[in-house]
This record gives C-alpha cells, structure tokens and sequence, in this order.
C-alpha cells in the first residue's frame, strides 16, 4: 500500500514537472498572441511608439559608440569612424523622438523600397535559375513587389498603418510559435512518458 501511495506520488509530482515544461510556455504564447492581437488593432498607436523606441535605442546606440570612439583613441583604434557613426546615430534618434510622424514617413518609404527591390531580386532570380519548387519564390517576389506599390501608392497614409501591422503581425507570429513549439514538447515529452 506504501509503494502504490509513493507511486502515485512521484506520478502527480512527474505531471506537474511536466505540465510546468509545457504549460508555461504555452500561456505566454497565448499572451503574445492577444498581444499581437491588440498591437494590430491599435496599428497608429503601435507604429507610434514602435518609432519612438526605435529613435530611443538610435540615440543610446550613437551616445554608446561616442564614448566608444573615445577610448578607442586612447588604445590607437579608428576614432573617427566611430565617433561620426556615433554622432550620426544620435542626431538621428533624437530627429526621430522630436518628429515622430517624420520618422514614420522616412521608414514607411524605406520598408516600401526593400519590399519592392526584395520581390524584384526574388522574381528575377526565380525565372533566371528555375530551381526546384522557384514558383513559390516567384509567387513570394511577386506580392512583396505589389506590397511596395501599394504602400508607396498610400504614402504618407501608409505610415500611419504599415509598421503597426508589420509589429502586430511579427508579435502575433512569435506567440504562435511559442504554443506550438510548447504543445510539440508537451506530445514529445508524453511518448518519453510512454516508452
């Protein structure tokens, strides 16, 4: 009776070591997910402060490389470099955090030309080398390309929108991810139990 109650025991204890390994991972996920959720809703205001963090870290990167130039001098390393990268960095920011909307724009525009010249490298590679399966990066080349058209067709009223949705669509892919790759250990972790 003593060996079934310590059975039972290490049993319960197991499931719950189990169900901690899963179901953790498996709720933040699910949090990220609404998460993701609220940022695609609220596009305007998740571009916003998207753009403002991106201009903070800008200005914290470009002080970080100042003083790094400063003691690069002193050890004989490329101090100009370093102190013109980092003085760019931070002017930059700090243009960013006082004209939000601008820094908007100025992203907008560029994610539109890296989705337009993204698709054209993807379709004209595809055709030209005609490797297994290339329809799927021709199809892939194809809708990045009329994604930067519309975009640039938007702009600026494409700003207002269009790295909100970038932001809520990663944030929601990676609490996808994260529940899937929780409920993957919770099937691995049950066949272990079975064998």
């Amino acid at each position: 009776m003593a060996t079934s109650y310590k059975r039972e025991s290490l049993t319960r204890d197991e499931s719950r070591v189990t169900s901690a390994a899963w179901g953790g991972p498996f709720v933040l996920g699910l949090l990220v997910v609404l998460l993701g959720i609220v940022a695609l809703g609220a596009s305007f205001l998740t571009s916003l402060v998207s753009i403002i963090l991106f201009g903070a870290l800008l200005a914290v990167m470009g002080i970080a490389e100042i003083v790094s130039s400063v003691r690069m001098r002193k050890a004989g390393g490329p101090f100009w470099l370093y102190l013109l990268s980092g003085v760019l960095s931070t002017v930059v920011g700090l243009l960013v955090l006082v004209y939000p909307a601008a820094g908007l724009g100025a992203m907008t525009i560029l994610l539109a030309g890296y989705f337009f010249a993204s698709g054209l490298f993807h379709v004209v590679t595809s055709l030209m080398d005609r490797y297994p399966r290339w329809g799927w990066d021709f199809l892939y080349g194809a809708i990045s390309i009329l994604l930067g058209i519309i975009v640039m067709a938007q702009w600026p009223i494409s700003a207002v929108w269009l790295v909100g949705t970038l932001v809520g669509i990663a944030i929601l892919m990676r609490g996808i991810a994260l529940m899937a790759g929780s409920l993957d250990l919770r099937r691995a972790m049950q066949q272990g139990a079975r064998t």
